[in-house]
């Protein structure tokens, strides 16, 4: 008998999760490991940029409140640095509009604020950039920045609380596992 659900067992992904906070980053990677993906983890922004440039990744999480380079510095790096981008979602406690909108200027696909519910995750996982041109009511909702250029296609906000948490200062890889 599996215990996977029969449209996340052939999820077969490459997924980069940047995140300062160690229990946080590598539960999502847990989860996503669980559904079938590819997952490494990096715990500062330097670190996950040169993850990032140096592999193909489908989806990359990023924290906004990153020690040494913050999120936003991130998004930059990788969309600069990388031809054939992979989705990048803000994973982040920031849930105000000007938050919303950095991120959106940073080059993020969606701006997810935790704790994000990790239905969502998987769903961002599943049906990739589909994921975020859909209408999400009574999770914060689909939405663009209203002075964002319509070229860029959706921009997806899902918010389930937006308190600022608390992350852990301390630095470990964690590597891929297939």
């Amino acid at each position: 008998m599996t215990t996977k659900p029969a449209r996340c067992s052939q999820v077969h992904r490459k997924i980069l999760i940047i995140d300062d906070n160690e229990d946080l980053a590598l539960s999502l990677a847990c989860l996503l490991q669980f559904h079938g993906c590819d997952v490494d983890v990096a715990f500062d922004g330097p670190e996950g940029v040169r993850l990032a440039l140096e592999n193909h990744f489908d989806v990359v999480f990023v924290d906004i409140g990153l020690p040494s380079m913050s999120g936003y510095e991130v998004a930059l790096a990788i969309r600069a640095g990388d031809v054939d981008p992979p989705i990048l979602l803000a994973q982040t406690a920031y849930g105000q509009p000007e938050d919303v909108r950095r991120s959106y200027e940073a080059g993020f696909d969606g701006h997810l604020v935790k704790p994000v519910p990790p239905a969502e995750i998987v769903r961002h996982v599943v049906e990739g950039r589909s994921a975020l041109a859909k209408n999400l009511k009574g999770t914060g909702g689909g939405t663009t920045p209203a002075d964002a250029p319509s070229s860029r296609g959706a921009f997806s906000l899902i918010s389930s609380n937006p308190k600022k948490l608390g992350t852990s200062s301390s630095r470990w890889n964690q590597p891929s596992r297939a």
